[in-house]
């Protein structure tokens, strides 16, 4: 029973060191995972942010100057000016769309070799996960409380940890959308104010020769103005637009990864929980079996003694009904079962050890006869006598790296053992 106990308390170890090197495993990954989407979601914001600004600054001096020149020059150099603007708007979009394709490519080489970075982390940790399985074997059941209060209370941090990042990513948002807002209706509050500023200064400087030409000049600037105002409108609107579902894909992403985690992580314990339940109730039915055959094994090995006693009686001293013991043994080390069998030379033809998956049995025969003839007398003999060895495994052993050497009459097996991995054990 002590044997059986170890054997199951063993089992429930390493399938709860396997189960917790799963869990961190995972949790690492899941916040490397989100570190890696927040960290390019932060980049390509900003990305974004300064295209705009610098989409915004390049709009108003361009406005500046248009209507600087568009009070010297004639309705040709007018012409030329709204050419250019046309040339700078589609410049702007081609830089916006290369931005766009830069950090597109740089995201998903990022992803890339996270992806990369994850697989040989989890080569590595497979490589190493049974040695330290064969380290931690020997733990108490103690160490099986303490574990799960540390996983019920990294879960805790876990989540507290990560709904204090993504309240502080999404005050950090709201912020930035605010300021580059309020940044943008400033400039254009200023923009206006110049713009009346200089209209009026050059209105003050024109004189009565000039009014027919002043008035063809301010129906021109009134057109190009409205068409003006009408496109910055209409790019105002993309701008904001753009700005809203930028904005809306980041809530999903960090809504999804947020769910994400948190059914991953009740998964987990819910494996936990089942598993835990499970080992219990396996070990309690096993103890109860353990306990019923014991008894019974327990009663029929005192009628088989009774019984075998009496074959004995008065024939203590007769060899013919003695067990013999041959002298063969069995030990142990962390890594080989090693038995040594009595097999002399004269008797190698007619010893069979057989190794099995869970024990070591050598059987065998001797026979002899003999006949004298003395004076018309004739005495003769005949003995024949089997013998059987068993050496029961407590492990699984690998039979076919077996190894076999002969030490004078005695032959000697090395038996490797074998180790159950932790992906054929059954959750």
């Amino acid at each position: 029973m002590s044997s059986i106990d170890n054997s199951t308390r063993k089992s429930q170890q390493a399938d709860l060191n396997d189960l917790q090197a799963e869990y961190s495993r995972k949790k690492k990954d899941i916040a490397r995972k989100n570190e890696a989407e927040i960290s390019d979601l932060k980049e390509y914001y900003d990305d974004k942010k300064t295209a705009i600004s610098e989409q915004n600054e390049a709009a108003v001096n361009h406005i500046r100057n248009r209507q600087r020149e568009m009070a010297e020059e004639a309705s040709a150099e007018r012409q030329r000016l709204s050419d250019n603007y046309n040339a700078r708007t589609q410049a702007m979009q081609k830089t916006y769309d290369e931005k766009l394709i830069s950090t597109r490519d740089k995201r998903q080489q990022q992803v890339a070799a996270a992806q990369a970075d994850a697989r040989q982390k989890v080569q590595e940790i497979e490589n190493s996960s049974q040695a330290r399985v064969d380290q931690v074997r020997e733990k108490s059941a103690e160490d099986l409380r303490n574990a799960k209060q540390k996983y019920n209370k990294d879960m805790t941090q876990m989540n507290e940890f990560s709904q204090k990042r993504l309240e502080h990513q999404r005050e950090q948002n709201d912020m930035s959308i605010t300021n580059e807002v309020e940044r943008g209706r400033n400039a254009q509050e200023r923009l206006r104010a110049r713009n009346e500023k200089e209209y009026a200064q050059l209105q003050a400087k024109g004189d009565g020769a000039l009014t027919r030409e002043q008035e063809i000049q301010e129906n021109k600037i009134t057109r190009l103005q409205d068409n003006s105002a009408r496109r910055y409108e209409q790019q105002q609107k993309q701008w904001d637009s753009k700005e809203q579902r930028l904005n809306q894909q980041y809530a999903d992403r960090l809504i999804h990864s947020k769910v994400a985690n948190e059914n991953q992580l009740k998964t987990q314990n819910e494996r936990f929980q089942n598993l835990y339940a499970k080992n219990e109730d396996a070990q309690r039915e096993s103890l109860d079996i353990q306990k019923q055959r014991y008894v019974r094994e327990l009663a029929e090995t005192r009628k088989d003694f009774v019984k075998a006693a009496e074959k004995y009686d008065n024939k203590g001293n007769d060899p013919f009904y003695k067990v013999e013991d041959r002298g063969s043994f069995m030990r142990e080390n962390p890594d080989f079962y090693v038995l040594k069998a009595f097999v002399p030379e004269h008797e190698k033809d007619n010893v069979k050890v057989t190794i099995q998956k869970d024990r070591a049995t050598i059987t065998g025969q001797r026979s002899f006869k003999d006949k004298v003839e003395d004076d018309g007398k004739i005495v003769s003999s005949s003995n024949f006598q089997t013998f059987r060895e068993e050496f029961p495994f407590e492990k699984p052993v690998i039979t076919e790296g077996m190894t076999r050497e002969r030490d004078g009459d005695w032959v000697v097996y090395h038996i490797p053992k074998g180790n159950l991995n932790r992906f054929d054990r059954k959750a």
